[in-house]
């Protein structure tokens, strides 16, 4: 039996429910008298299980790609306002951001983007070597060229964010169904005419016949899955999904709990604190093969430490007490994607290259505007699912 809906959001993760809380909240702004009926499918028994649930809540404005530096311009003020706003806690915490590099392409790049962030207004400062170990005498620094800091950078509660959204979500009648799977998205004449769906906590499900959902929008925020799905609606996005693996670390007193998120830009290695204390390391494996397996690689183990204690030499005694694997979809210029695609009413936003949750309030106020014919903040033409034909400059900040 078909029914009928407005729109349909695949993925209950930080940015589909960001994208129908602005489309809920921006349409009964416009047009009261309109309410638009919005449908969010996720697969997996709750909402942001998937990547928002390994993500670790950093928030920078240090990019190379003065797009992405925008996005989190917009979406900072976002997160300031947020548990007033949302009704629910995020502990923001505002504790910088900072990158070293021993390397001169890096270092080279480190400059650039203080170029471009001071275009745009964002205070930041390059370090010397003498200046980092002052601040920060845990980091070795006798073979560093220097450092860029921000100190607006910051972390937040990713649990807190995704929960706010969807608590508002619920409250402006958005409806999220979880444990229903898309099986496939129908188009017709290039347009699109709706979704095809079945349950996932059904023994039989396999047998069942998929349920029809007719609608004219489908918004694809299924992160890592998210080129899966767009093969759905015949079309190829060079979109992949990258496993991280997130190494936990008891407190340590010789590494204190306001540090800074530390990002060795040659290695990928980055350390930050929670707000107990504990530690979250990783980023050594950002060149590994593409895939969404998610079991822990205890064999990396062994470089992992090197990198680390290279940098941060007091690690060499932290205690490790989980590894955790998440996924982040890459696409070739380090860039998301955002916007409607070749097939008319089909919309995506994703593969920020793990950059979704700090983006997440800008890409769903974005789409929302997109969607229903508003001008939006920022012009998303760099993120366009349709200009990996054309030169595009790419993101060079990423680890």
């Amino acid at each position: 039996m078909a029914i009928q809906t407005d729109i349909i959001i695949i993925g209950a993760g930080v940015i589909g429910l960001s994208t129908a809380y602005h489309l809920a909240r921006q349409n009964n702004t416009l047009r009261a008298h309109s309410k638009l009926r919005i449908i969010i499918l996720e697969k997996e028994k709750f909402h942001g299980a998937g990547s928002t649930a390994q993500c670790t809540g950093g928030i920078r404005h240090q990019f190379s790609n003065p797009v992405n530096i925008q996005l989190t311009k917009i979406s900072y003020p976002h997160f300031l306002r947020f548990t007033a706003d949302m009704k629910y806690p995020i502990y923001f915490r505002r504790r910088g951001y900072l990158f070293v590099s021993a390397g001169h392409t890096q270092w080279q790049e480190l400059q650039k983007m203080q170029e471009q962030l001071k275009q745009l207004d964002i205070p930041s400062q390059l370090l010397t070597p003498e200046q980092i170990h002052t601040a920060y005498p845990f980091v070795l620094t006798s073979d560093l060229l220097g450092g860029s800091y921000c100190p607006l950078d910051a972390y937040a509660d990713p649990y807190g964010v995704m929960e706010g959204y969807y608590r508002q979500c619920r409250k402006l009648g958005v409806q999220v169904l979880c444990n229903t799977e898309v099986t496939g998205i129908k188009v017709k004449n290039n347009r699109i005419s709706g979704v095809l769906c079945r349950p996932t906590n059904r023994p039989n499900s396999t047998s069942t016949e998929p349920d029809m959902i007719n609608t004219p929008v489908v918004i694809n925020t299924a992160g890592p899955h998210l080129h899966l799905l767009a093969r759905m609606a015949g079309l190829e996005l060079p979109a992949s999904p990258y496993r991280r693996q997130v190494y936990v670390c008891a407190p340590m007193p010789s590494v204190p709990a306001n540090i800074p998120l530390l990002v060795d830009l040659d290695t990928g290695f980055y350390v930050h604190a929670e707000k107990n204390g504990v530690l979250l390391l990783g980023g050594t494996d950002r060149n590994i093969a593409p895939g969404l397996e998610t079991v822990v690689d205890r064999g990396r183990l062994t470089d992992f430490i090197e990198m680390a204690i290279n940098r941060v030499p007091a690690l060499e005694d932290a205690q490790i007490t989980r590894i955790y694997t998440g996924i982040r979809s890459l696409t070739p210029d380090g860039l998301g994607i955002l916007g409607e695609t070749e097939v008319s009413g089909f919309y995506c936003a994703g593969a920020f290259g793990g950059n979704g949750f700090m983006h997440a309030p800008a890409i769903g106020l974005i789409t929302a505007c997109l969607v229903l014919g508003e001008q939006p903040p920022l012009d998303p033409a760099p993120l366009s699912p349709n200009r990996f034909n054309n030169a595009t400059i790419a993101e060079k900040a990423l680890f």
